[in-house]
């Protein structure tokens, strides 16, 4: 007779949560899937903010679904330090609230964000926008990110680390969603640069991304509610 998920997961929790490649590669293509996904459901929806609504929500789910017990777990490492979880999911709130601010106002870089006259003119599907671009995105950022460095050997330090998750998790996330045109790549790239980096500290400070989770999708909740203003 098994154990039950719970044991197991509690039992991995005391372990190394190194990735087998195979599932770094599917969890990364998972994430390959949501531009390819926004591009065919564009043959059938005229409307890009709800394909990229459909794509997001169903590739978030694909993925926690695969990388379910690797979510378990960092849900449980989570919960089993509640207030270091709410201390840095209040902490990085703050500090992508800002870089977001300052992004709008002076870098302009590309925000995956859906488009306001959408969000006002298809309100029925007002739920299923705002869960796409606050908490799904999130969570594909967050677990992919995770997932691209597991294997990661650096003993120059914590600031090595976040640093080297910055620039090429934010390469992949640009490259997903930015056009190639110099002027909206370069300053897209440098706000996904910061955006990874922040996730990356959070989750070395928690070693779990859930904090980064629940900050990043917070801030782009709010920020969908103010374009509505």
């Amino acid at each position: 007779m098994g154990f039950p998920r719970k044991v197991k997961i509690m039992a991995a929790f005391q372990k190394s949560t190194a990735m087998s490649v195979k599932r770094i590669v599917i969890s990364l293509l998972i994430f390959f899937l949501i531009p390819v996904i926004r591009r065919l459901l564009g043959g059938w929806i005229e409307n890009d903010t709800l394909g990229l609504m459909f794509a997001l929500n169903f590739c978030a789910w694909l993925l926690i679904t695969y990388d379910w017990e690797l979510f378990g777990l960092h849900w449980l490492r989570s919960k089993e330090n509640p207030g270091d979880t709410m201390l840095y999911t209040a902490v990085g709130s703050i500090v992508l609230f800002l870089w977001t601010w300052l992004n709008n106002r002076f870098l302009h870089g590309l925000i995956v964000m859906p488009d306001p006259e959408t969000i006002r003119s298809y309100l029925v599907a007002l739920p299923a926008i705002f869960i796409a671009f606050s908490f799904s995105l999130s969570s594909l950022v967050n677990i992919c990110f995770k997932c691209l460095t597991d294997h990661f050997k650096i003993r120059l330090g914590e600031a090595t680390m976040i640093l080297l998750s910055g620039f090429l998790f934010g390469f992949i996330y640009t490259v997903c969603f930015c056009p190639l045109q110099l002027t909206i790549f370069i300053p897209t790239y440098f706000y996904n640069v910061i955006l990874i980096c922040v996730l990356s500290y959070l989750y070395n400070q928690t070693h779990s991304f859930i904090p980064g989770i629940l900050a990043m999708g917070i801030v782009y909740f709010i920020w969908q509610i103010l374009l509505l203003l």
